[in-house]
């Protein structure tokens, strides 16, 4: 009798040890975009920019590759996937309400437990630079902005209109897209998220468009002088991507 009590205690001890192991919550990481303190909407806002200038916007997007978290344990020797690659674009905000809500991207496989850090590669890793969309069925991340004359994604497009002469008419197109493997790099934030079984927990990020293009009133890509780039100027397109780098902050 004893021995079947012991047996009985054993495999429920087995079996809540299993449950804890398989259990899981969904991680939604969310971006948000702003124009210095603004929220950022495509086509029909109007963004007072340094020197008087005014600026509006079409298109803004970058991508990232191997999102993880990293557990709060007392070794940290692993970390927990979340998503390998995800474009994160702007170009379908189209009013205040969706500026708002942002862009998410959700893993809903992640083990209950806490973790202190996320982590993530800011562009295309090289492994997926590799590759072309001939490679994916879309829908995929990785089913366009593919140049081939480059042999690569663009990590960055930023796309709108300045008003030069402050006519008000917004006629002076300003194009930059940038990628090259020598600008992808790994950008980790601290932070305090508990998973817990069968909830969601979200982590908060905004983008500031404006400290892309800028980062002071007296240090700014300037549109009267420089309105495209296609990663052909290393000065620009490193200056760019620097400042993207500086833009992306975590929002406890």
């Amino acid at each position: 009798m004893k021995n079947m009590l012991w047996l009985g205690m054993i495999l429920l001890l087995l079996s809540a040890s299993c449950k804890d192991k398989d259990s899981h919550g969904q991680v939604d990481i969310n971006f948000k975009s702003t124009f210095d303190a603004t929220p950022l909407v495509m086509f029909s806002q109007i963004y007072p920019y340094y020197d008087n200038l005014n600026l509006k916007f079409q298109l803004f997007h970058m991508y990232l590759s191997d999102v993880v978290l990293i557990p709060d344990d007392a070794t940290g020797s692993t970390t927990t996937p979340h998503t390998e690659i995800a474009l994160i674009s702007f170009k379908d905000v189209l009013d205040q309400s969706a500026a708002l809500q942002g862009i998410t991207i959700s893993a809903n496989k992640i083990p209950v437990g806490k973790y202190k850090a996320v982590r993530f590669g800011l562009g295309v890793a090289p492994r997926f630079n590799a590759t072309n969309p001939g490679n994916y069925t879309p829908p995929h991340p990785l089913d366009d902005h593919y140049w081939s004359a480059m042999l690569g994604y663009v990590f960055m497009k930023i796309e709108g209109n300045s008003d030069n002469d402050g006519d008000g008419q917004f006629t002076d197109k300003l194009t930059f897209h940038i990628g090259d493997n020598s600008l992808y790099r790994t950008m980790e934030f601290p932070v305090a998220l508990e998973v817990k079984e069968g909830q969601t927990a979200t982590v908060n990020f905004g983008v500031d468009l404006r400290r892309v293009l800028a980062v002071g009133p007296d240090d700014f890509l300037d549109p009267r002088t420089v309105t495209q780039d296609h990663t052909s100027n290393p000065d620009l397109y490193n200056y760019l991507y620097n400042n993207l780098e500086q833009a992306v902050k975590i929002k406890q």
